[in-house]
């Protein structure tokens, strides 16, 4: 049986057109015991399928805290379903499970995972580690067509050509009360936030940079909005910034406008140290608009945590989001099932049901929430035109880190 299936394969590896090529080498960096050089989207599910349901299991690491529902009540179940081959799901704390998986590489053993789910920022060091396959997944996978191409091939500045795909991507946001705030009086923009903010005094519930991420997407967001000059604005994507250069920047007078910004509005605002701590200030009335996370949000409404009238925006001036991906590791234990299980989780269904459980947004670009989910839940979700049109990509890490710190020091203790 084993024989007939390798000379099966074999027909359809030999009759492959456009078969994928390797990234930035002229080798694949791994051998997953079947010949990568001659598989394509088109010869994806004959070939692979087969091979997968032979290997019959794989391990899928997830690096989050809160994905662990989705994945065991969803989307495991629905994969084995599928397919017919065992999953063994592995969570744990992503630099460890980093450096594990640097360290089986550097042993010459077996990844100890098939299919990686982590956060972009390990990315680099994934890659110069030299344990990210090669292989160009947004071109191999049937599913990776759909992709938005440039969040597929660029990651925090990093082009890698696709092989690491965009799973899950976040949002920071303005959420508001319309109880307090109907939707046709709500401020849009920053600076009718702040002439809002003056005139309700407490009542803008602002996270510090310092204490959650719909913090430092909001002090992100006001350097995209009030810093114009092109050679100051370069820096916004200076992924190679050393935490020096952040610092002198966060200082210089390419900065003043966003902390003049804040300090317009300090006095008038209600800050809180972490993202939870902003919405349940909006849950129990004492705040009307605050900053979030959409998914955050989209999960505290859907558990009663929020008020049914709560409501999500972006501001005209647009808001920055980014998101965490997938990755095919070098030297897996079952790496046709990895490479189903990778193609499998950036599926149109699977993406939408994600986001319909965890509010976790999708770079495939052929989902609209309005044509498929309740009338109930698309309130609970930023207006898919805005998220659409006013989605920034969020600034390097290292900038962001010392803008924070630059803030905390000089901006709210002072």
């Amino acid at each position: 049986m084993k024989a007939l299936l390798a000379a099966s394969i074999a027909v359809l590896l030999s009759t492959t057109a456009y078969a994928v090529e390797p990234v930035g080498s002229d080798g694949f960096n791994t051998d997953p015991g079947f010949d990568l050089g001659t598989l394509s989207a088109d010869n994806f599910y004959d070939v692979i399928v087969p091979l997968a349901k032979t290997e019959g299991t794989l391990t899928l690491y997830d690096f989050t805290d809160s994905f662990g529902p989705l994945f065991n009540d969803h989307l495991i179940p629905e994969f084995e379903a599928k397919y017919g081959i065992k999953v063994e799901y592995i969570r744990g704390e992503g630099a460890a499970a980093n450096q594990q998986l640097i360290a089986a590489h550097k042993a010459g053993a077996k990844a100890p995972a098939d299919a990686y789910f982590v956060s972009s920022g390990g990315l680099p060091l994934l890659s110069g580690e030299g344990v990210v396959a090669n292989v160009p997944l947004v071109e191999l996978l049937p599913n990776g067509a759909a992709l938005d191409k440039t969040i597929a091939t660029i990651t925090g500045g990093i082009d890698h050509g696709g092989t690491f795909l965009p799973f899950h991507r976040n949002q920071t946001d303005i959420v508001f009360d319309t109880r307090a705030v109907p939707a046709d009086v709500v401020p849009t923009d920053l600076d009718a936030l702040a002439a809002w903010a003056k005139a309700n005094p407490g009542k803008f519930i602002v996270t510090s940079p310092a204490g959650g991420g719909s913090g430092n997407g909001f002090m992100q967001s006001i350097a995209f909005a009030k810093v114009t000059d092109a050679t100051c604005r370069a820096t916004f994507v200076k992924y190679d910034i050393t935490a020096a250069q952040a610092d002198a920047f966060a200082a210089s007078d390419c900065m003043t406008p966003v902390w003049d910004y804040y300090r317009d509005i300090l006095p008038s605002v209600e800050i809180t140290n972490g993202n939870s701590d902003t919405l349940n200030l909006i849950a129990n009335g004492a705040g009307s608009i605050g900053t979030a996370w959409e998914d955050m949000a989209y999960d505290f409404s859907g558990r009663g945590l929020l008020p049914p009238t709560v409501r999500q925006q972006l501001l005209s001036e647009g808001q920055v989001g980014g998101g965490d991906g997938l990755f095919f590791p070098v030297n897996g234990s079952h790496p046709a099932a990895g490479l189903l299980m990778l193609d499998f989780l950036i599926s149109k269904d699977v993406q939408l049901e994600k986001l319909s459980i965890n509010g976790s947004r999708s770079a495939r670009t052929d989902i609209d929430p309005a044509q498929t989910f309740t009338p109930e839940q698309v309130a609970r979700l930023i207006p898919t035109d805005q998220f659409a049109s006013r989605a920034i990509e969020r600034m390097p890490a290292v900038l962001n880190d010392q803008l924070t710190a630059y803030f905390v020091a000089n901006v709210l203790r002072k």
